[in-house]
């Protein structure tokens, strides 16, 4: 892998930081609002708003915040010298992957069999697989031969 590529890794592995961060603080400020706004009496449709609202953000933060530190120890391989080898196979992820999710551990192919271990697995279908066109009959009583 070329330092060019591994530059540009880097930036973009902070860049997504950064970005995440700032989307923290963001969440900080509106939690910090909605439990000056649930102080309030307030009527139960509010309630049950602000307390959807923080679950959200709660758990949009456990996300982030566990992308986090796969960009932490991305950024950490990059320093060591290892970054870009998947640590199923051992092998090179290719570069279009790395540029996809520049803080991925695996290869596209063991990042499914990983996947499928750990039940998270979402296979890919195609439209015509979902759907076979022919198959599909539309009945309606409330429209007549034209």
């Amino acid at each position: 892998m070329d330092k060019e590529f591994l530059k540009k890794c880097e930036k973009r592995l902070l860049e997504e930081k950064a970005k995440i961060l700032g989307r923290y603080r963001e969440k900080e400020e509106i939690q910090e609002r909605l439990g000056e706004e649930s102080r309030e009496p307030r009527d139960l449709e509010d309630i049950g708003q602000i307390t959807y609202t923080e679950e959200l953000l709660d758990n949009l933060s456990q996300v982030e915040m566990q992308t986090i530190r796969e960009i932490e120890y991305a950024l950490e391989k990059i320093n060591k010298g290892i970054y870009g080898m998947c640590e199923g196979c051992g092998e090179q992820i290719p570069e279009a992957r790395l540029c996809a999710i520049p803080w991925t551990r695996y290869c596209a192919k063991c990042a499914e069999e990983m996947e499928k271990e750990t039940g998270t697995y979402m296979p890919s279908y195609g439209v015509t697989d979902m759907f076979n066109i022919d198959d599909i009959k539309v009945e309606r009583d409330d429209i007549g031969e034209a």
